[in-house]
Order: structure tokens, then sequence, then C-alpha cells
């Protein structure tokens, strides 16, 4: 058996806060958590199903000091928490149950690695002994902010647990992807790394709109979003990369976690005092005040990492008067977030300016649904 060197990322916020990232790659299907409540009995009505799931545009995580990869030690520790919104860039997962034992993941679909893994968690989870049969297909957008990795892994384990009667309550499916969430290995061909969760993407693609989780992966907020609402993307020719090779998380969580530090608070008074109001009242431009605030506040270190004036582009389409803007997740992606029609043409402006890649996304306030097929195109 092959030794696999212990690999660690180590996360400094000053020279008494240090948070050591295990990196240690592992083989598919190794588990670090497992519900403690026993399945739900296995009931099998049909074979078959097909899942679609929007993607998760990340407005940011509400306290990166507590941001942590999967906890080797088997002891989770999820209170960074998160928001965003689901979106109409679609991932499609079609599941079959198997009479034998085996995974068969078919041969068109890529992110093999990931898919098995979560077939392995939940075949351990539910006490399963028959085999599934996987085939997904998902947008091109990877690294770049969509959740894509998490998503895929989600709606399989979703799609599994309906096959097969829910033996696991829904808190202890999303727990169980996102206390076991990997990403494959940058280095290392047919391994996976610990990759960092928060379970706001489960929360966001399996119930749709705008979502904030907060600790514990627990979603405390949720609202469907205006049907004329536009997220403008812009995605600059940048170096993108998983967690072993991401300089954002290299060269850049330290200095984050230096200054969340003393900021958390100050971003969970935000959202209860400025954003939640607007979001009761679906007012869009006030929501997009507070991103605008938040994003420079929050992410400001990420941005300019990417030398590419991440920032100087936040301040322009602020200038032009689009209600919200921010980078999604670590980057590099940047969103435009609006209701009027003459403002998506003029993010999209902004962002071509700089040579960037544009999609324009709807909201997605459905979340997960049941399809017949996987569409070919």
């Amino acid at each position: 058996m092959e030794k696999i060197p212990k690999k660690t990322l180590i996360v400094e916020g000053s020279s008494w806060d240090k948070c050591v990232w295990d990196m240690t790659p592992f083989k598919p299907g190794k588990i670090f958590w497992m519900p403690k409540e026993k399945p739900g009995k296995i009931t099998i009505s049909r074979k078959k199903i097909c899942l679609r799931a929007p993607c998760r545009i990340d407005v940011g995580v509400l306290d990166y000091c507590a941001l942590r990869t999967t906890p080797t030690d088997g002891t989770p520790d999820y209170k960074a928490g998160e928001m965003s919104f689901a979106a109409d860039k679609y991932t499609y997962v079609e599941v079959e149950l198997l009479d034998k034992p085996e995974i068969i993941i078919d041969k068109g679909t890529k992110r093999e690695l990931i898919l098995r893994h979560v077939a392995l968690l939940m075949k351990r989870a539910t006490n399963y002994k028959g085999g599934f049969k996987i085939k997904a297909k998902s947008h091109k957008y990877r690294h770049v902010g969509f959740g894509s990795s998490a998503i895929m892994m989600e709606a399989t384990a979703v799609a599994m647990n309906r096959l097969l009667g829910n033996p696991l309550e829904l808190k202890d499916l999303r727990n169980l992807i996102a206390y076991n969430f990997a990403e494959e290995s940058d280095t290392l061909e047919g391994y996976l790394v610990p990759g960092a969760s928060t379970g706001g993407s489960f929360n966001t693609m399996y119930y749709g709109g705008f979502v904030i989780t907060a600790a514990e992966a627990e979603m405390i907020f949720r609202m469907e979003v205006p049907e004329d609402v536009r997220f403008i993307i812009g995605i600059p020719k940048v170096k993108v990369a998983g967690p072993e090779e991401s300089e954002v998380d290299i060269n850049c969580l330290s200095w984050m976690r230096h200054n969340e530090r003393f900021s958390a608070g100050k971003t969970s008074a935000w959202i209860l005092m400025e954003l939640l109001p607007a979001c009761v009242q679906k007012d869009i431009k006030k929501m997009g005040q507070f991103f605008y605030n938040f994003t420079f506040f929050s992410k400001l270190i990420p941005m300019l990492l990417y030398r590419n004036d991440s920032p100087g582009i936040i301040f322009e389409l602020k200038e032009n008067g689009i209600e919200g803007g921010w980078m999604t997740s670590a980057g590099p992606s940047l969103v435009a977030f609006t209701q009027d029609k003459t403002k998506v043409e003029k993010a999209k402006e902004i962002f071509k300016a700089r040579k960037f890649d544009v999609v324009v996304l709807k909201p997605c306030n459905k979340g997960i649904s049941e399809i017949s097929r996987i569409p070919k195109n």
C-alpha cells in the first residue's frame, strides 16, 4: 500500500492564533464523520432517479476565523457560516440502484473520484448492501466560485437517499457530505484532499433562493429572490486551482484570519440589523449596499491577490448605480447584482473592458428538482 506523507497548511492570524489544516491526500470513501443516529429502514420503491441542482453564488463566509478544512480527527468544527444565492447554471445527476455491490460511474461522466466518495459514504451511512450506477453532468465553470464540486456531491447524495426511501434525515444527509467534504488532489492522481465546507451550498441548492447558513451548517434564513434579478458574473482569465494549490488559500487566509479576529462580530451585527430587514422587505438596493460594504470589508485581500483590478471593478459597478457587487467565494469571479435591464448591459461592458468572460444568470427559487433525464446539451 502506498504511504502518503502528511501534508498540512498553517493558517496564522497572529503568533498565538494558529490553525493547522490537514491536507493529506486520501482515497475516495475515507470516513471522517458519521451520523450518531441510526439510519431509518431502507425502502426501495423505484430503481432510478434524475435530479437537477442549481449552482451556488457565494456572497461570503460569515467568520473567516472559523473556516476549516474537513477535520480529519472526526470532530466537526463548522462555525464559519455562509451567505449564498441559487442560480440557473445546473448540475444533473442520474442514479440507478444495482443488485450487486458495485459502484459504476458512466464513462462520459467527469469528477469520478468525488462521485465514488459520495457513493461509499452513502453505503456506509445507510447500511445499503447493493450498488449504484451514476451518471452526472455539470456546467463548465470549476474553481471560479460556483460551488461545482460541492453541488455535484450533494445532489448525488440526495438522489441516493431518495431511492433508498430517505433513510437519512435531511440534516444528517447534509452533514454527511459537509463533514466529509473533499476535492480532487492537484498533486496526486486518484486521490482526494480535505476541502473547506460550511454546509451552505447544500442548503442553497436544496431550497433555492437566497440562504444564510450559520454555525453547524444550520440554515437560519431563506428568501425567494425576485424573478427579475440578474447576476452578471465576470470571470477573469487567471490561473485557478483546488485547495492544495490555490494561492488564495496559501497567501491570503492568514491575513484574512488576522483581520477577522476583530471583525466577525461586526459582520454578524450588519447581517442582523441591515441585511435581514432588507431581505424581508425584498429591497434589492439595500441588500446590494450591504454586499458592497461586506465585500470591501471582508474580501479585499483575495481581490488584491488576483492583480486584475477587482477592487476597481467593484467600485466601477457601484459608481454606475448597479445595486450590488461582490467576489463570489474565494474568487476569482466577480458578481454584479441588479433588477435593471440597462444595468445588466452596463455591467457586461465593465467586465468585457477587462477581457473577462461574462455569464448572466437568473435566480433559482425552486432548488433541487426531479426531472425525467439529463439533457443532451
